[in-house]
């Protein structure tokens, strides 16, 4: 059933859902381009999040989502200090216009040197694992080559996920409706089925001023705990609430459950 929302007032950057498979540069999204290179590429969003557990901040993502022309590619490097431990970690994923996986690297280099990449092979999703003990380990995946990636970590994944499902399951007068999408978790191995729901227009506390945005709700089925930067963290069934703008790009997001928020500088 679809659920009408009216959102002329929250998300007014619409057409680009709506233009051609060719001008469609993020998977379901031509979002702010911002800058445009001779060489053609454009970035279409790029900034950081600030990681807070308990209202103290004890990290940053920085990230950018660039659109290459045969190719889109997103970028982020996380970085931990809670005042107790330190953790640096970075990934890249390249996709195509369509959403299909080409690879996804990750790497750490506190506490542990350690890296994984994800790559298609014969219409699957394999996964190359090489922990501290650099004993290589290959994980296959029985997934679709457009799967989302939604690592432990980089929010900024999230975002992505989102502008899918407005391509997907939001009609041209912005009637969304919700859906579902198979995700991979590389840092467990493991792949889930995330939820993905436009709940409407809501007022939240952003960086200490009251912000309207657009509410979103998404949960994933598995797995039901969540690593966030060196420990486990309990979550009502993964559930996460965003609030998104009107370019359709992620202000401020928070796990039920749990005292995480992740904030946009």
């Amino acid at each position: 059933m679809i659920k009408s929302i009216l959102l002329s007032a929250v998300l007014c950057a619409g057409p680009w859902l709506w233009a051609s498979d060719k001008d469609k540069s993020v998977p379901g999204a031509k979002v702010g381009d911002k800058d445009k290179s001779s060489s053609g590429t454009k970035v279409v969003d790029s900034g950081s999040f600030g990681i807070y557990i308990q209202g103290t901040r004890v990290g940053t993502e920085t990230f950018k989502i660039e659109d290459r022309g045969e190719y889109d590619i997103a970028t982020a490097e996380i970085r931990i200090d809670d005042g107790k431990s330190k953790a640096t970690q970075s990934a890249e994923m390249q996709f195509t216009p369509q959403g299909d996986l080409r690879s996804y690297t990750w790497h750490a280099t506190l506490p542990d040197t350690e890296e994984s990449s994800v790559e298609p092979k014969d219409s699957l999703l394999v996964e190359h694992v090489i922990p501290a003990d650099l004993k290589k380990i290959d994980v296959p995946h029985l997934l679709p080559l457009n799967t989302i990636i939604l690592d432990d970590n980089f929010f900024s994944q999230r975002e992505l996920l989102l502008w899918r499902y407005m391509k997907t399951f939001c009609d041209a007068q912005l009637a969304c409706r919700q859906g579902t999408f198979a995700v991979l978790v590389p840092r467990q191995h493991v792949s889930a089925n995330a939820t993905i729901e436009l709940i409407g227009p809501d007022k939240v506390n952003v960086n200490g001023s009251v912000r309207e945005l657009s509410k979103v709700s998404v949960s994933t089925g598995a797995p039901k705990k969540m690593l966030v930067m060196n420990g486990q963290q309990d979550g009502e069934n993964g559930q996460w609430l965003l609030w998104v703008d009107q370019q359709l790009k992620i202000v401020k997001m928070t796990v039920i459950g749990t005292n995480i928020e992740i904030v946009r500088d």
